[in-house]
């Protein structure tokens, strides 16, 4: 049986850096949210202006409750690796071997695909969201370019409306394998990981180098009905853990906030093409998209905030914050659903994410607007 109990383990705080009562009031909102959000084992690193400032690990790892949960203990990132994807790309782009204006629909297998995904009956082959907003279909007969496929903007006439895409974006990797005949865990490495010198992030579980990010992985666990079950989780089956251009990476929350410092500090790519990373495109309204190239772009009272979320339905979620005018980073991961929020396909909304809210306001002094 799981036992609910919070625990503590290897927390780390560096002082100076922000308010004690900032870092001691997040402290415990973390572990409410933990409890009632029913997540097993709990990850979360604060980072501000270069240095890790708050490291926590919550609850436990295993079924037991014999391995507890430290800052170093890895999940699936899922989603999060668009962020990796959008930066390898921006900077392979950069030293000549792509353009973003290449087109993607060259790839060898598209046509099939894409009218697999036109006849699915998922949301994103087109189809009209829970709101009315009408979702166009992906235009087999159209090209599509690298940079619209890094916006999400594939869906109806591209280039133009915003839809969150995973399964388009996935294939990014594919194309790039296809057109530089090396492999995109190789390409990720050179210009993301080895660079930003993350040894606590694997690019897929075959990543060779990287057997000890395996052996701190937190299994899965799913909810359970708490009548059943008091406890209200149960183990949960392990999501592919393939690199793609989507998902696949394994991290920490320690080496999120290490991958969010690197980016600030310019050691990954440059401060224009960070720039351009993080500026969205104007939509057919004249609003700006919300979303730029592989991240989510928000202005929370006047603040730029960037974002990306991950999740792995009945296994894990996670989120990585920016706030880069701050630098301030923010890394959370949990072995079940618990931190997933339900961000809409056509907007971003991180205000709904009890933790970003509560980072926000206790760490940036500005409560998000809720609507």
């Amino acid at each position: 049986m799981i036992r609910v109990c919070f625990v503590v383990f290897a927390i780390h705080i560096v002082p100076g850096w922000a308010a004690a009562s900032d870092v001691e009031s997040f402290d415990a909102f973390v572990s409410a949210f933990r409890n009632e959000h029913r997540v097993q084992s709990l990850s979360v690193a604060v980072a501000k202006e270069g240095e890790v400032i708050f490291a926590k690990g919550f609850g436990y790892q295993d079924h037991d409750a014999e391995e507890r949960t430290t800052p170093d203990t890895t999940y699936l990132a899922a989603s999060i690796t668009k962020t990796f994807t959008a930066a390898t790309l921006l900077a392979m782009e950069a030293d000549g071997h792509i353009h973003l204006s290449d087109e993607f629909t060259t790839l060898s297998d598209w046509d099939g695909r894409c009218s697999w995904l036109a006849g699915s009956g998922i949301i994103f082959g087109g189809g009209s969201l829970e709101d009315g907003t009408v979702v166009g279909p992906v235009p087999c007969d159209q090209p599509l370019t690298l940079e619209q496929v890094l916006r999400h903007q594939v869906n109806g006439t591209p280039g133009t409306q915003f839809l969150y895409n995973p399964v388009v974006f996935g294939r990014l990797s594919n194309w790039v394998e296809e057109n530089t005949n090396r492999t995109w865990r190789e390409w990720m490495d050179h210009y993301v990981i080895d660079r930003a010198e993350l040894g606590n992030v694997a690019a897929g579980w075959r990543d060779p180098d990287k057997g000890h990010v395996l052996t701190d992985l937190a299994p899965p666990f799913r909810f359970t009905d708490r009548a059943v079950d008091p406890d209200g989780v149960a183990a949960s089956v392990l999501p592919n853990p393939e690199l793609n251009a989507s998902s696949g990476i394994i991290a920490s929350a320690v080496s999120l906030a290490h991958y969010g410092v690197a980016l600030l500090s310019e050691e990954i790519v440059e401060k224009s093409i960070l720039e351009r990373m993080w500026t969205p495109t104007t939509q057919p309204s004249g609003e700006p998209a919300p979303y730029g190239l592989g991240w989510y772009v928000q202005d929370i009272n006047g603040k730029r905030v960037v974002w990306h979320g991950g999740w792995w339905p009945d296994a894990y979620a996670g989120l990585l914050m920016i706030v880069p005018d701050e630098g301030l980073v923010l890394a959370a991961l949990g072995n079940t659903d618990g931190l997933h929020w339900g961000n809409p396909l056509n907007n971003a909304r991180i205000q709904d994410s009890p933790v970003a809210a509560a980072f926000l306001e206790m760490f940036v002094d500005e409560a998000p607007d809720p609507r």
